[in-house]
């Protein structure tokens, strides 16, 4: 296929009744979980999830907020997959270049109690190959262009994991898709902004909005994956993008990155890099510093003196002087006060930035040159990747990090129980554990 009867493919894999997926395929989705509620119970203080939970208070409704509310299934999903972009720290595809469970987890959980004994975990796996299948055709492609991957495979993906957790036919779910695509938008000039974990917030609300409507008897255009005004083709322009049936057992899901630093995803190569340095001779006074990076890199991270914790993430320069200054680039080295420091706002003045066009968006390389010698790093796979993976103790680690402030002892409760939660579980997992703490 080439486009025309895609979205008869897309519907297929969709709406596929009692499918099995590999023991391997189920423990990703685990770790994704886990990842997610980490990330976005991290992320409840930030003024991106207090500002949007302050507008839209008041919603009625069974679906839980990750502060411990509930409200319409549309408003948990907006404030939970915001919340999971917040810090910039959740899973990345690197194939679609999309934060595909932020938006998907975020569905999922929110039309959760609209169905009983609902298989969750199998519902997410569903989107999250819907989405990443056809992202890895042309997620790059829409970041070069100035659109944000996320807002719109984000979307497709959590519109996916909807049809499939409510069980819709293959009518309505075609119509779902319809629905949940003519809204799917975002600009990676907002990135840097309270406007890129909003992306995800509302590629998760949109979703479910298009699922439930078209379970109601909504209408949208229910082949919109097709030719000739196939999505591919309306967003890229160019007419170089062909989508491809999604009907394969390569499961994306293994192919998933998880995020040990919190920023930009292209800017961890050049952080193990730096890392390496800092570990080799400690804090180092370089005359010069050149970092090589992908072009993509480049145009999305390349921000110079940034002023705000959001645009720290997005800053190489930034990210390379907290590596070389033995910082971990963790949540807290993202702070008002962190970007104050001189020491690390001096290093980052002196670092040259240059595209590779050779280099992987994986890879990286940094020659830092010290009185008379040259220091140098790289790396081919940024550690997270599916090549330099992360380990459970690793996301222990991370989710400890993340939640102790927020849960104290508690957390390690609640990392346990959704590491090992089984498939219809993990909104009861929440939903118990949060009502729990409410009376504490």
């Amino acid at each position: 296929m080439e486009g025309a009867g895609l979205t008869e493919s897309v519907v297929t894999f969709v709406c596929a009744a009692g499918r099995k997926y590999p023991i391997e395929v189920m423990d990703a989705a685990r770790m994704c979980l886990v990842d997610w509620t980490g990330v976005a119970i991290g992320a409840l203080n930030e003024p991106a999830g207090t500002t949007l939970r302050r507008v839209v208070n008041g919603s009625v409704g069974r679906s839980l907020v990750l502060n411990g509310d509930t409200a319409d299934p549309w408003v948990a999903a907006l404030i939970n997959g915001t919340l999971a972009h917040s810090l910039d720290f959740d899973d990345t595809h690197v194939g679609s270049l999309t934060h595909i469970s932020g938006p998907t987890w975020a569905a999922v959980l929110a039309l959760a109690p609209e169905v009983e004994n609902g298989d969750l975990l199998g519902a997410f796996v569903t989107g999250f190959e819907t989405g990443a299948r056809l992202g890895i055709n042309f997620g790059p492609a829409l970041l070069e262009r100035g659109l944000h991957a996320t807002g719109i495979v984000g979307c497709i993906a959590a519109a996916a994991a909807g049809c499939a957790l409510l069980r819709l036919d293959q009518t309505q779910t075609a119509h779902a898709l319809g629905l949940a695509l003519t809204q799917a938008a975002g600009l990676t000039a907002s990135f840097g902004t309270m406007a890129k974990p909003f992306h995800a917030g509302k590629a998760a609300m949109n979703a479910v909005l298009a699922v439930q409507l078209a379970r109601a008897g909504f209408t949208g255009a229910p082949n919109i994956l097709d030719k000739p005004n196939d999505l591919a083709r309306t967003l890229v322009q160019d007419g170089t993008i062909q989508l491809s049936s999604i009907l394969n057992d390569e499961w994306q899901i293994l192919q998933n990155t998880f995020k040990p630093y919190a920023s930009c995803l292209l800017t961890h190569p050049s952080i193990d890099c730096a890392r390496e340095v800092y570990r080799a001779r400690g804090s180092v006074r370089a005359k010069r510093i050149r970092a090589e990076v992908h072009p993509l890199a480049l145009k999305l991270a390349g921000k110079k003196a940034p002023r705000t914790s959001l645009e720290g993430k997005f800053s190489l320069s930034y990210c390379i002087a907290l590596g070389l200054t033995g910082h971990r680039a963790s949540a807290a080295d993202f702070s008002d006060t962190q970007l104050r420091d001189k020491t690390i706002a001096t290093l980052a003045d002196r670092i040259e930035l240059t595209a590779d066009p050779m280099l992987r968006e994986t890879a990286a390389r940094l020659t830092v040159e010290i009185d008379n010698t040259k220091q140098v790093a790289e790396v081919s796979f940024a550690l997270g990747n599916p090549q330099n993976p992360m380990q459970w103790s690793d996301m222990e680690a991370k989710f400890f990090g993340l939640t102790n402030p927020h849960l104290g002892a508690d957390a390690k409760r609640l990392f346990e129980e959704l590491n090992t939660v089984n498939p219809s579980a993990p909104a009861s997992v929440l939903s118990r554990f949060f009502a729990r703490r409410s009376h504490v």
